[in-house]
């Protein structure tokens, strides 16, 4: 997606392409699964699938946040709806398995407004990096604090925690962006600072969704439920020929959560959160294309309809 000169017919076949990639990926992600997850829904009330839905979208929101201001940091600024259409259209990349095509979907879809490659590419980068180090800070807080039982020892836990705060750093992330991506990204301490809560509100929303969609609303489980959530991701991405994590995600949250949960229970979970994360990428795509699609066709219409009024003036003109 990132080559320069493809004639127009071509890019729309690999749009199309990819859309029909997503598609099959997502559906094979779930297949013969669906009994499972309906069984899950059973015991999950309406009203609490939707607060769970709600918030997983209120996460992804933020996120999206957090992509354009790394954008803006590269020297890559979009407005507030284009960016978010490219930045959700995009991450459904994450569905065909392999960590680059959300990225190239997105360097695509910005290069229309004038945005080079290398800055949506180290924004990529970055963004991903952002998400599995605070999801490591995450998991290694609930491990710690005793909110999950570890496998390894205290110590190995703590070393995760303390790299994590590490990998925040700001001199740690320009020369990331620099080296790894080959754009310079203007980060600083204040912007560590914002990154930092915008991952934090975003890590918040997806554990309470957890705690919505797991039967018997265990509020108690809140940090077991979010730490276990952060570290299945931070697996998940890491295993980049899972499509969005798949298998290795749940493999991660089904073990850290048996001892609070139990198998059966965690297991359920873990489909439904993967069922509701899946309907909130696809919808906020949709949503944000349909906007962006819309805001095209506005002027078009009004230049059209310009258009018509002038000549009705002129052929008036011509008329006593």
């Amino acid at each position: 997606m990132l080559k320069e000169g493809l004639p127009k017919p071509a890019m729309n076949l690999l749009r199309a392409g990819f859309v029909v990639a997503v598609l099959a990926f997502a559906w094979l992600s779930l297949r013969g699964r669906m009994d499972e997850v309906g069984d899950a829904l059973k015991d999950t009330s309406v009203p609490a699938a939707l607060g769970g839905l709600a918030l997983v979208l209120l996460g992804l929101l933020i996120t999206a946040q957090l992509w354009l201001r790394l954008m803006a940091w590269a020297d890559g600024p979009l407005p507030q709806r284009d960016g978010q259409a490219i930045f959700f259209i995009g991450q459904l990349g994450k569905y065909i398995p392999g960590s680059v095509w959300s990225i190239g979907a997105q360097a695509d879809l910005a290069r229309k407004h004038q945005v080079p490659a290398r800055a949506t590419v180290a924004s990529g980068l970055l963004f991903l990096g952002y998400n599995v180090d605070t999801a490591v800070l995450v998991a290694s807080i609930s491990l710690l604090t005793g909110g999950l039982d570890s496998r390894w020892p205290a110590w190995v836990s703590l070393l995760a925690l303390i790299g994590s705060l590490v990998g925040l750093t700001p001199a740690l992330v320009r020369w990331a962006g620099t080296r790894i991506a080959g754009r310079e990204v203007r980060i600083s301490w204040v912007g560590t600072v914002e990154v930092a809560a915008l991952m934090a509100g975003a890590w918040t929303a997806y554990g309470l969704a957890l705690v919505l969609l797991a039967p018997g609303l265990p509020w108690h489980d809140l940090v077991a439920l979010g730490g276990a959530f952060a570290a299945a991701y931070a697996v998940g991405v890491v295993i980049v020929i899972a499509p969005a994590g798949v298998g290795a995600r749940e493999t991660v949250f089904v073990l850290l959560l048996t001892p609070a949960l139990g198998v059966g229970p965690a297991t359920a979970l873990a489909l439904l959160a993967r069922v509701v994360h899946t309907v909130a990428d696809t919808s906020l795509a949709a949503a944000w294309w349909a906007a962006t699609r819309r805001a095209r066709l506005l002027p078009d219409r009004d230049h059209r309809s310009g258009a018509a009024a002038d000549r009705n003036v002129i052929a008036d003109a011509g008329h006593p």
